[in-house]
């Protein structure tokens, strides 16, 4: 090949990759403006890497409690944020929340701390409750939970106000360190009073669910990226792949054993066997995450050593981060994960 043809390939393959490139660019631009800032789109999870998790949401008040959280080597504590209760406005969540992170968890890292938070309810102990609020009042105040927790009522979570009440909550979370939240009744998507409002309404109850959780997640990532949604329960949801993409994770509670409601009324802690069709129906329903990368942590609420070990087992066999304890979560279970 003489000087001249192989100068004119050398052009010829230049502007080649050239043009590749440009294009490769642009499809790149194009999808980072069209993404849903909602999503996280860190594709490093770092709820990968947990091997062993812990829930608490009662009796954070107390020192030693955050002490133990401190000392255990959980690789994620859940946990509520103690200054959202009414009485407790002035304690000092941020610096619970800093050494709790600070502490090393079993790979010798720093801990992942997450704060639990009830978006399908108003609970009248939170810091947001006001006076004279009761069913009706304000109009998106719906009924008593159905399962008799105290001072809990179903919300019409659509309502601008409900969702600017909750984007406050959040945005107090994220000032006191915690790297996501822990979200609990999303099964308001079936709550009939909900459901009853909706049809009144004219709207698609799970598509107004999807719109809601969307909202969160916009403002959370908006104001810290990466800030982790763990969704509680409700995994049958996970068959909108609008829904699951909002999420990090699911934690689903009593696949196999429950308690019989709030134990504050009388309501037993644990070891009442779930129905095994429903069991069942649980695990399809967890697929739908697995099968997309989501991990998946589980609650059980059981002491009796056979069904804390037959727990962990089905946890193991199901390849799911699985916890048991009881239903007060009040402290740190005292039957750990086998390997913790």
């Amino acid at each position: 090949m003489d000087l001249r043809h192989l100068i004119r390939w050398f052009i010829s393959d230049f502007m080649t990759i050239k043009r590749n490139l440009s294009i490769l660019f642009i499809v790149t631009f194009f999808l980072s403006c069209t993404g849903d800032q909602g999503e996280n789109l860190n594709t490093d999870n770092p709820l990968d890497k947990v091997d062993f998790w812990a829930y608490q949401i009662d009796a954070l008040d107390l020192p030693e409690s955050i002490d133990t959280l401190c000392s255990s080597h959980y690789d994620l504590l859940v946990i509520d944020q103690q200054r959202s209760l009414k009485g407790s406005e002035g304690h000092a969540t941020s610096t619970d929340v800093a050494r709790i992170r600070s502490s090393l968890n079993s790979r010798g890292e720093n801990k992942i701390v997450v704060c639990y938070i009830d978006v399908g309810q108003a609970e009248g102990y939170r810091y947001y409750w006001q006076a004279g609020w009761e069913t009706g009042n304000p109009e998106w105040l719906l009924d008593p939970d159905p399962d008799g927790w105290n001072n809990s009522f179903g919300v019409k979570f659509w309502s601008p106000e409900w969702k600017t009440i909750m984007k406050h909550y959040i945005g107090r979370i994220i000032d006191d360190g915690y790297d996501g939240i822990y979200l609990d009744w999303l099964m308001i998507y079936e709550f009939l009073p909900v459901v009853e409002q909706a049809q009144k309404e004219g709207l698609d109850v799970k598509q107004e669910l999807t719109k809601f959780i969307r909202e969160l997640t916009e403002y959370a990532r908006g104001r810290k990226p990466g800030f982790l949604f763990i969704a509680q329960n409700a995994p049958e949801l996970g068959s909108d792949a609008d829904y699951i993409r909002l999420f990090d994770a699911i934690a689903q509670e009593d696949i196999w054993y429950d308690g019989s409601g709030d134990p504050d009324n009388g309501g037993e802690e644990g070891d009442f066997s779930v129905d095994p069709q429903d069991s069942e129906k649980l695990v399809d329903d967890l697929a739908l995450w697995q099968n997309t990368g989501k991990p998946v942590f589980n609650v059980e609420y059981a002491v009796k050593p056979e069904n804390v070990n037959r727990a962990y087992s089905l946890g193991i066999q199901n390849q799911y981060k699985t916890y048991v304890t009881l239903r007060l979560l009040n402290k740190l279970t005292s039957t750990p994960h086998p390997d913790y």
